[in-house]
C-alpha cells in the first residue's frame, strides 16, 4: 500500500546517504571571478583569455571537428617502456576503437618521453597545485578541472576521461551535445542514476507529514563532456577556485557546483546537465551487479567502462578486456559484486 511504499523510499532515502560520505553542501559561494587573475588562498591562477598557443598548435592537428578525449596522467601509471600498465590498455583502447582524437596531459617529463616511443599525442603541462597536494588519485584529478579549462577557452569541446577506463566503441558517435554537460552516473540502475521521487516522513506535522524531494546519484567526475562555451569555462573556473581553499573531493565539488540551485547569495553556475545512458557509459557497479548476469546484456558491447567502484582497478581492466574484446565469456565470473565475497566484512 501506500504506507509501504512511502517507508520503503524513506529506507532509499537512508541509503542514499549512506552512499556519500564527506560530501559537505555550502550554504555561501564566492562568485565565479572571470578571466584574468584569480586569487584563491596562498595560490594565485592567472588565467589565460586568449588560450596556451603550444595547445593550441596541438589540437589543430589532433582534434576532430573540434572534440578532443582526453586523459590527465603521470608516468606511475604506465611501465617505462610502455607495454604495461592502466595508461597503456587506456591508450589500447581508444586506438581500438577507431577515436582518432585522443590525447593525454603528461604532468610529467618522464611520461612525454614514454609517450613519443608510443607515438600518443600529448600536452605537457605542470597543473597547480590544489588545498589536496598529495600525489593520490584523488589528488592528481583535483586538478584536472583547471587543464580542461584552457581546453574550452580555445573552442574545443572536452571528454574528459579518467585512466581507469576502456573504451570499447568511439565514444563521439554516442554522444547527444544538447547540453553542457553530458555526465557518467555513479547511478547503477535507471532509478539511481536518472533520478526518483523520494518522500520525507516528519510525524509531527500531522497530515502534512510527507515531504516528496528529487534524488539521483552523483555525477562521475571522471568521464564527462563539455560542450566548449562560457557556462563550461565559467564551471571549471568555479571548481578549480574551490578545491584551490577546500581539502575536498572533487566529485563532490563538481557535483555541487553542477546541480546546486540559486539561493540567497548564491548564484548557480548555470550548466545544463544530460546523465549519460547507463548501459553504453558504464561505472563498474553496473556491470558487475547487474550486466554480466542479465541475459538482455549477453551481446551488448558498452561504449566506455569505468573501474571506479573497485579497487583492484587494472586487474578488473584486464578482465573487462578480455570478456569483450577477446570473448572469454567467462572473464568476469572470478570477481565478487564489490570489493569482496564477504562484503561488508572485507
Amino acid at each position: 500500500d501506500l504506507r509501504h511504499s512511502r517507508m520503503g523510499q524513506r529506507a532509499s532515502m537512508r541509503r542514499w546517504h549512506a552512499l556519500l560520505p564527506g560530501v559537505v553542501l555550502l550554504a555561501l559561494a564566492l562568485p565565479s571571478p572571470g578571466a584574468g587573475e584569480s586569487t584563491t588562498g596562498a595560490t594565485a591562477i592567472v588565467r589565460s583569455t586568449n588560450g596556451d598557443p603550444e595547445l593550441k598548435a596541438i589540437l589543430e592537428k589532433v582534434a576532430v571537428n573540434n572534440e578532443v578525449l582526453v586523459a590527465v596522467s603521470n608516468s606511475a601509471l604506465i611501465s617505462p617502456d610502455g607495454k604495461y600498465g592502466m595508461l597503456r590498455l587506456w591508450i589500447d583502447g581508444c586506438k581500438r576503437a577507431g577515436v582518432k582524437n585522443f590525447m593525454v596531459i603528461a604532468i610529467d617529463d618522464s611520461l612525454t618521453k614514454i609517450l613519443d616511443k608510443l607515438e600518443v599525442a600529448y600536452w605537457r603541462k605542470e597543473p597547480i597545485k590544489t588545498a589536496d597536494k598529495a600525489a593520490s588519485n584523488h589528488g592528481i584529478s583535483a586538478m584536472k578541472f583547471q587543464l580542461i579549462r584552457e581546453f574550452l577557452v580555445l573552442g574545443y569541446s572536452t571528454l574528459l576521461s579518467d585512466v581507469d577506463i576502456l573504451t570499447l566503441k568511439n565514444p563521439f558517435d554516442h554522444l547527444y551535445r544538447d547540453e553542457d554537460v553530458e555526465s557518467l552516473s555513479d547511478g547503477f540502475d535507471p532509478q539511481t542514476a536518472y533520478g526518483w521521487d523520494d518522500v520525507f516522513d516528519d510525524p509531527q506535522m500531522g497530515w502534512s507529514r510527507w515531504a516528496h524531494s528529487f534524488h539521483a546519484f552523483s555525477l562521475n567526475s571522471g568521464l564527462f563532456y563539455l560542450r566548449a562555451n562560457e557556462r563550461t569555462i565559467g564551471l571549471m573556473d568555479r571548481i578549480t577556485d574551490r578545491l584551490m581553499r577546500e581539502q575536498a573531493w572533487d566529485q563532490a565539488v563538481f557535483n555541487e557546483e553542477v546541480w546546486k540551485p540559486s539561493s540567497n547569495d548564491y548564484k548557480r553556475s548555470g550548466v545544463s546537465l544530460r546523465i549519460m545512458n547507463i548501459y553504453d557509459f558504464v561505472n563498474s557497479k553496473t556491470l558487475f551487479r547487474t550486466m554480466r548476469y542479465e541475459k538482455q546484456f549477453e551481446d551488448h558491447v558498452p561504449v566506455m567502462v569505468h573501474v571506479n567502484y573497485h579497487p583492484d582497478k587494472f586487474a578488473r581492466m584486464q578482465s573487462i578486456w578480455a570478456h569483450y574484446v577477446d570473448g572469454d565469456v567467462h572473464a568476469l565470473d572470478k570477481y565478487p559484486v564489490g570489493s569482496c565475497f564477504n562484503a561488508p566484512n572485507c
